[in-house]
Formats: C-alpha cells, structure tokens, sequence
C-alpha cells in the first residue's frame, strides 16, 4: 500500500509538471505572471485612502474603501497588439454587485474596453471613450450561469483580442463578441475593480497568462 501511494503521488506530480511545462514551452505565451515573490511583473502599484493596489499573499489584490469608485492596475510592459489574455479573478470582500474584471486595448488612462463581471453572476462590456463617455455593447448588466457566485468564488476571465474583434470569455464560455476600431492597437491591459452603492471591496487576481496571436486581416 505505502509503495502504491507514493507512486501514485510520483505520478500526480509528473502530470502537473507537464501541464506546467506545457503552457511555459507554449511558444505563443508572451507573458505569465503567478505573482511569485521576486518575479511579478511590471504592474502599476499604488493606492491612497480611496484604492489601493498590492501583491498580496502571491495574488494581486484591488481594494476600494469608497462607493463609486474604479480602481485599476495596468501592466506596463509587455504592449500587445493581437492577444489573449486570462486571469483568475475573485472577490474577497464587499458587496456582491461591486465589479470586477478586465481592462483591454487601454490606451492611458482615457481610452480602453472594459469586461466586468460581478459575484452575484452578472456581466458587462464597454468601452471608455477619449472625451471621457462610456460605450456600452449590451443594454443593460446580464445574467450568465457561466459566472460562479458568491464570495471566494474564482472566474477564469479571458478576453480575445484580433484586430477589431473582441471576444469576451468566462471560465471558457463565450459571452460577448464586439467588432470595434475605436481605441487601436498596440495597447496594454490593465486589471480592474469598482464599487457602486457600497465600500469595502477586494478582489484578487492570479495566473495571468497572455498568448500572442498572429496578425489580422481584419484591422
């Protein structure tokens, strides 16, 4: 029995190596990031008594002590042209209609697409324009059952950037497809998180990945 069970354990241990191994001889994989003391990469950190921003516990955590708030990190390098990005996101704390997502195609601070999901299984797509107005792509929040509910529950967020189609993923199911030039390419991403009615809020992200895509013919 002793010598089943360790090579059992030899066995489960040589799979989750390959599957490691798998994704960093990916050779389409530009960027990893699993907030490892020493190895996290070049996030924008900061905070005040509103939000703040930290790697926290080898995750990236977002909090937000005041109602109405956005508060974002953006990586600064590498800038991606076509891509896919993902990241496990979870909310830790606060109202479970605050959002939570991803921030695509940002431009500084003024242009970018937003991809928003919130803890009670609700979601959005945006885009914030130069002049300061938001773009909305669906009428109103809408409900998935794709999205896991609840506090400490984790979303695999993923966003599909080719040329001007945007396609919008959660925990690999399809959600929202948009055909849009208004922000351009060679942009960075950034994380996000907001509060409505409420503070309090903390969300943490983990195992970002962006995956390179070849070129588009349609730009």
């Amino acid at each position: 029995m002793n010598l089943f069970r360790i090579f059992l354990f030899s066995v489960l241990l040589f799979l989750a190596a390959c599957g490691s191994d798998a994704v960093s001889q990916d050779e389409t994989v530009i960027f990893r990031d699993e907030f490892n003391p020493g190895e996290t990469g070049n996030w924008l950190v900061e905070g005040d008594d509103v939000g703040q921003t930290a790697v926290i516990n080898q995750q990236f955590v977002i909090a937000i002590n005041q109602p109405n708030t956005m508060q974002y990190t953006t990586l600064q390098e590498p800038v991606v042209d076509n891509f896919i990005l993902e990241v496990d996101a979870q909310q830790l704390a606060g109202n479970p209609e605050s959002s939570f997502g991803i921030l695509a195609r940002m431009r500084g601070a003024d242009q970018f697409y937003r991809f928003e999901i919130t803890s009670s299984g609700l979601y959005m797509v945006e885009r914030h324009n130069a002049d300061g107005s938001w773009s909305q792509y669906l009428d109103d929040w809408t409900e998935s059952a794709a999205i896991k509910q609840g506090l400490n529950s984790v979303n695999r967020l993923k966003v599909e950037a080719n040329g001007s189609s945007l396609s919008f993923y959660v925990n690999d199911t399809l959600l929202h497809e948009a055909f849009d030039n208004g922000v351009g390419l060679e942009t960075n991403i950034g994380l996000d998180a907001g509060t409505f009615g409420q503070a309090g809020l903390q969300v943490a992200f983990d195992n970002v990945v962006i995956r390179e895509l070849p070129s588009s013919t349609n730009e």
